[in-house]
């Protein structure tokens, strides 16, 4: 449901990302034919790529929940927000335990931004996004 929902804001922000010079793109955990189904449908304009492995959100930093992280009140209300939204969970894929997290990547591949999630459904506000990017000199790394 929280991946449902990330992609669909994705999409409704993509014109305000791209205009802060940022490209999109979505990693998940699973199946390529997941990443196009899902994608597709709620992201279109999202370059979204899946992997059966771990291995991106581990060099990424990311970690698996908790209990609290997965099932505390945090993400009961996070939940009741994504279905007030629009978004409602179906056929979990990939490995529902980890928590996400949103990254900025100049284009010599450095991290100039990094937003990890404390709690499933705990996803950046856009806003802050670009205003943290915005600070940012993207074509020179530090």
């Amino acid at each position: 449901m929280f991946c449902r929902e990330w992609l669909a804001q994705l999409e409704q922000h993509k014109d305000d990302i791209r205009g802060a010079g940022l490209q999109l793109a979505a990693v998940g955990i699973g199946e390529p034919k997941h990443a196009r189904r899902y994608c597709g449908r709620l992201a279109p304009s999202v370059t979204c790529v899946a992997n059966k492995t771990l291995e991106a959100y581990r060099a990424f930093g990311l970690k698996q929940g908790s209990l609290l992280q997965l099932a505390g009140p945090q993400v009961f209300l996070a939940g009741a927000r994504a279905v007030a939204g629009g978004a409602v969970q179906g056929e979990a894929t990939g490995n529902t335990l980890m928590l996400g997290g949103v990254f900025v990547i100049d284009q010599r591949g450095v991290i100039r931004f990094a937003d990890y999630d404390e709690y499933a459904g705990d996803h950046p506000d856009f806003d802050d996004i670009l205003a943290a990017v915005r600070t940012l000199d993207l074509a020179q790394p530090h």
